[in-house]
């Protein structure tokens, strides 16, 4: 492995270990477990199907787009995990999902994160952008906070998730 990037991989390492000593409280541990789980496919698939039943057009036409960047984004993270198979982050944390899912790149929510900001940038005003935006920022870095991933997991996620947000739209 050539040094520089051996170099970059050690201060993605130092920075996700740095995030993970800012979850130590109980307080902090639930509000980040809390964020972490707000960015969980069965929540956005519920409120897609929430929005697309009961929603008038803009708010039906975002679950349309919301329920095929959640089956889209994840079918993507999990090919790519599957090619990729780089280990979460050591430590006690992710033991539940080392049952499920033991890879970690790219973070599967920030795969959905950036989707979802691509996806919906048109349909919502520019207060709810950035709270989507905001809201998707502590979601990647609440997982990496919480040892599910590493710092690059997340950002490489958003970029995957962007991607695929803006292939989408130019189906729709």
């Amino acid at each position: 492995m050539n040094t520089r990037w051996q170099s970059w991989l050690e201060r993605d390492h130092v920075f996700t270990a740095h995030a993970m000593t800012l979850v130590r409280g109980p307080f902090s541990r639930a509000l980040a477990t809390g964020l972490a789980h707000s960015g969980d496919s069965l929540v956005w698939v519920f409120l897609a199907v929430l929005l697309w039943r009961f929603g008038i057009d803009a708010w039906a036409r975002a679950g349309e787009r919301i329920l095929l960047v959640t089956a889209v984004t994840w079918v993507v993270s999990t090919v790519l995990k599957y090619f990729i198979q780089r280990p979460r982050p050591p430590g006690e944390q992710g033991l539940f999902y080392l049952k499920i899912d033991q890879h970690s790149f790219p973070s599967g929510h920030a795969v959905r994160t950036g989707g979802l900001w691509v996806a919906l940038a048109g349909l919502l005003p520019f207060w709810g952008l950035a709270l989507l935006l905001l809201w998707g920022v502590c979601v990647g870095l609440s997982r990496v906070a919480l040892g599910l991933h590493y710092a690059s997991d997340v950002v490489g996620g958003w970029l995957i998730g962007a991607g695929v947000g803006l292939a989408l739209l130019a189906f729709l």
